[in-house]
């Protein structure tokens, strides 16, 4: 209380507190409905300094940010830590994977839905990534080579053919002697007076020293379709043609895309050891 006895240093003091009581009045929050409430005056502006604050704190407040990881293992080895720190911490929130098959990627959200709303911040991303022989095998699928270039190519990805079948493509590569002959079937003449004949090209084709090798139809390849990942069987049909007194080689993968899109099946199937559930899609 301040009364005529007060020394004036004091008064003054005193009207000073009361005035900035009451211009910071219309700033004190107010909570209602679970939300926090604060007026601003015209002219004034409100700054949010709780994340300053948060930082000069020795820990964060709450887990939150994005890693990238490089494995399923090291994503479910990861997740499964974040749930248990979940059971402990927070038991009513839980996290959900996202599998998005376009992208071949899987996101793991820890504090996403569960018993309670999540802030769906704090998230770990694995990103399938394909490796360089699944790559050279596509971009060479059905592209004509010759016979030096063919056998080339299968030695340097010989490590890539079942074993049953990698000595023999190479053998083929190098030895086959290709011949074509053709019989004629009939002829007629036309009404300009020349004639037309209608014929059937056969190709002879032999491989192997004495030329008793038979050429195999298809051939079995063991990739890793992704990195960090292990092998996928894939099935390649082998043909040839002749193409100006030599042969072409090429082939041609049996739907590879049903390939990627299995191995990514089997991996969300393994993401599910995470104890997270899975959903198809990809997270906002």
């Amino acid at each position: 209380m301040i009364n005529d006895e007060t020394p004036e240093a004091i008064q003054t003091a005193m009207h000073l507190v009361s005035l900035s009581q009451a211009a910071a009045a219309p700033f004190k929050p107010t909570d209602h409905a679970n939300y926090a409430h604060v007026i601003v005056p015209e002219g004034c502006k409100l700054h949010d300094i709780s994340a300053a604050l948060e930082k000069t704190a020795p820990t964060p407040t709450r887990k939150s940010g994005t890693i990238k990881l490089k494995s399923l293992a090291s994503l479910i080895e990861h997740a499964k830590a974040e749930k248990a720190a979940n059971l402990q911490s927070n038991p009513l929130q839980q996290g959900v994977l996202y599998a998005d098959p376009d992208t071949c990627t899987i996101t793991a959200v820890h504090n996403d839905s569960g018993l309670t709303p999540g802030w769906r911040d704090h998230r770990a991303v694995l990103k399938f990534e394909h490796t360089p022989e699944f790559l050279k095998w596509k971009g060479n699928n059905a592209q004509p080579k010759d016979q030096n270039q063919f056998a080339e190519f299968i030695e340097d990805n010989f490590a890539d053919i079942n074993p049953d079948h990698a000595a023999k493509l190479l053998t083929v590569a190098t030895t086959i002697q290709a011949t074509t002959g053709i019989n004629f079937k009939s002829a007629k003449r036309l009404h300009d007076g020349q004639t037309q004949l209608t014929y059937n090209e056969n190709i002879e084709a032999k491989a192997g020293a004495d030329g008793s090798l038979t050429i195999p139809s298809t051939f079995n390849l063991a990739l890793r379709i992704f990195k960090n990942a292990e092998p996928w069987a894939l099935t390649a049909r082998l043909k040839y043609r002749l193409h100006a007194g030599g042969v072409k080689f090429f082939y041609e993968l049996d739907r590879p895309e049903r390939v990627v899109e299995a191995a990514f099946a089997d991996y969300i199937e393994k993401a599910k050891e995470t104890g997270y559930p899975v959903l198809v899609g990809q997270p906002d």
